[in-house]
């Protein structure tokens, strides 16, 4: 960690947030009124089990890192820093300028734009070493703490009522997985004429703090569905140039999540892609990417 950074001076989410805790952790500090830009400032250590196929920072674990961080700037500029709201990302897009390295820490402020009685709209950059790494702009839905957390209350499933997750005939365990998926849980693909289609089952740690499936998790997930269809469609060796998510509602660990990727379209360098991840039916994610080819090897 270098020395400009303390995170002894740092917090985390209060209360726990197990999907951050688990690929993290993710550290903030607020250094004067979060209503301004540059105040508050997020932290997010780099470590082995966050890295790619190629070694570097997976791009879902960006993806979630600039979720974070949007719900952070713009949840304290709506809450004045007091923590007593709870920020759900609406939509979010992430653009990526550079590859993230495993150990130098990620870093991410932002500039809240507008706040609303029920919306607060921010943007903002990741950085490593002082180097642009992505580019993040998004919106927030911010409601009373205390509200959503009796809300998680009353409808967390219990651990005797989930029904037991299996995945169906002809999917196969994602083969030469990244260490990032890998250590979030096991998923499945499918390959299709255009694409692919994807499951995953569910677990407690990919849930934020109010007990739905968090949208890094989310992002995760379709991060990593885009990427391998791009793969089976073109034959190249594909990464993320652009992001774009809306949620749509929220979803839980009881059930697997499952998306259809499409390509509609591609050339020699570029794939474009699009999915929607559901549960049980219902769209959970929509979402949209750009992909960069270059040949394999």
């Amino acid at each position: 960690m270098p020395d400009s950074i303390d995170l002894a001076r740092y917090s985390v989410f209060v209360p726990s947030d197990p999907f951050e805790d688990h690929t993290g952790p993710f550290y903030f500090r607020i250094a004067g009124d979060a209503r301004t830009a540059g105040t508050v400032h997020c932290v997010l250590p780099t470590l082995p089990r966050q890295a790619n196929y190629a070694g570097g920072v997976h791009g879902g674990a960006i993806l979630a890192f600039a979720d974070y961080a949007l719900c952070l700037v713009a949840g304290r500029a709506a809450d004045n820093g007091t923590n007593s709201s709870f920020a759900v990302t609406v939509s979010i897009a992430v653009e990526f300028l550079s590859a993230g390295r495993i150990g130098p820490p990620l870093e991410s402020t932002g500039e809240p734009l507008q706040v609303t009685g029920r919306m607060a709209f921010a943007r903002g950059s990741i950085t490593q070493e002082g180097k642009t790494v992505a580019l993040w702009s998004g919106v927030v839905r911010h409601v009373a703490r205390a509200k959503a957390m009796a809300r998680k209350e009353e409808t967390a499933p219990t651990v005797s009522a989930a029904p037991e997750q299996t995945v169906p005939a002809g999917f196969e365990l994602l083969a030469g997985a990244s260490v990032y998926s890998r250590h979030i849980g096991p998923s499945y693909a499918r390959p299709e004429t255009d694409g692919v289609t994807m499951i995953q089952p569910t677990l407690p740690h990919m849930c934020n703090s109010g007990g739905a499936l968090h949208g890094g998790f989310m992002m995760s997930f379709a991060d990593s569905a885009v990427t391998r269809a791009a793969g089976i469609v073109t034959g190249m060796a594909p990464s993320t140039v652009s992001f774009a998510a809306e949620f749509l509602s929220a979803g839980n660990a009881a059930t697997p999540i499952t998306t259809r990727v499409e390509t509609p379209r591609h050339g020699r360098s570029l794939a474009f892609m699009r999915g929607l991840i559901e549960q049980n039916e219902k769209p959970l994610l929509s979402y949209s990417a750009t992909i960069f080819l270059r040949p394999k090897g």
